[in-house]
């Protein structure tokens, strides 16, 4: 068994400025090994609690729509009091949610100043890049994790200055002088006196390289070489699919502020889709989202995988009022309301 003892930096995640980082074109993803794994049995699978929808009465909804208005200013409440309400239709729309926490890994050539310190593996061992072991912090929490290879170091010539140790003076390039911006200044009299710094010629010392026309390179330190090596990246992301069964018509936008009863709920390794619910809709939508994330990134490896399943109960109202007809719903455990494009707003509020 090899023993990796490494640097207390070697594994913390970078400034994205950090030259060991790149640009995230830079590197090169490997598809993870394959492994075959079967769902848990674990969750077959005791029947998803049955919920039915509450039935509120005129009164409730009246009451329900008045607590709303008085919460906003610019609302008038007479729609309110004087609606006709023609119809009240209760039902239940579920919305399942799937999370799946993935890893992958990439690798990427990189270079630093001074070679890479505290590992211990036989000199001729080099790892793969899923040989390497790393853990998450937690399930279900992004995070990015940077290591060095082992065995990977090469000392090499550095590429920016081509081993010189020096590269060209962006500010004079290469010349040693730059235009001077102090030619003559006036003197109190109105006389004219000659710049002290270039004393006429119009050109002075660059300031920035001394005059030589070249600066150290900042790559290397100006020591003309550099240590190579093999950088891995080893992310953990989680996807997110979700799927809403409810009326067509249901503003979608207001399920993620919904309260509802979580009526299921499971976490494993590799999960099984829901298949006792009630509604076949539920079950349909589970077992296309549960068995498309098994495929869906060929290059990551699947740690985790939860799903929930929440039942939130939703009244339809239509109503009447003047000449207008319309309809707005009551959702949720809380009783919130979706009433788009309310018809009485004030012209004039503080």
């Amino acid at each position: 068994m090899w023993i990796f003892r490494w640097s207390e930096d070697s594994h913390n995640e970078k400034e994205p400025n950090d030259s060991t980082c790149g640009d995230p074109h830079d590197w090169t993803y490997i598809p993870a090994p394959r492994v075959v794994k079967k769902p848990t049995s674990s969750e077959l699978q005791n029947p998803v609690e049955v919920v039915t929808p509450d039935v509120l009465s005129e009164e409730e909804v009246r009451r329900t729509l008045k607590a709303w208005v008085r919460r906003r200013l610019r609302y008038k409440n007479e729609l309110v009091r004087k609606m006709e309400i023609t119809e009240i239709r209760p039902s239940i729309i579920f919305y399942y949610v799937l999370d799946t926490f993935v890893e992958q890994r990439a690798l990427k050539f990189s270079y630093q100043e001074n070679p890479v310190m505290g590992t211990a593996l036989p000199p001729n061992r080099k790892l793969k890049a899923w040989e390497v072991q790393c853990f998450p912090v937690k399930y279900f929490q992004d995070e990015i994790k940077y290591f060095h290879m082992p065995n990977s170091d090469k000392k090499g010539i550095c590429n920016s200055c081509y081993g010189r140790g020096l590269v060209l003076c962006a500010r004079c390039w290469g010349s040693g002088e730059i235009d001077c911006r102090k030619v003559s200044s006036p003197e109190r009299s109105g006389m004219m006196s000659l710049c002290p710094e270039c004393t006429g010629n119009n050109t002075a010392d660059c300031e920035k390289c001394s005059a030589i026309g070249h600066i150290p390179c900042l790559r290397c330190s100006g020591k003309g070489r550099v240590w190579y090596f093999t950088n891995l990246k080893v992310e953990y992301l989680t996807h997110h699919r979700y799927k809403l069964i409810a009326d067509e018509d249901f503003p979608t936008s207001a399920v993620q502020k919904a309260h509802g009863l979580v009526i299921h709920e499971h976490t494993a390794e590799l999960l099984t889709p829901i298949s006792t619910c009630r509604e076949e809709e539920v079950n349909l939508a589970s077992q296309h989202l549960v068995e498309e994330s098994h495929f869906a990134w060929p290059d990551s490896r699947i740690l985790r995988q939860k799903h929930k399943l929440m039942a939130i109960p939703v009244t339809k109202v239509f109503f009447n009022w003047e000449d207008l007809s319309g309809r707005f719903w009551i959702y949720g455990t809380k009783r919130q309301v979706y009433f788009k494009n309310y018809p009485l707003k004030k012209t004039c509020w503080p």
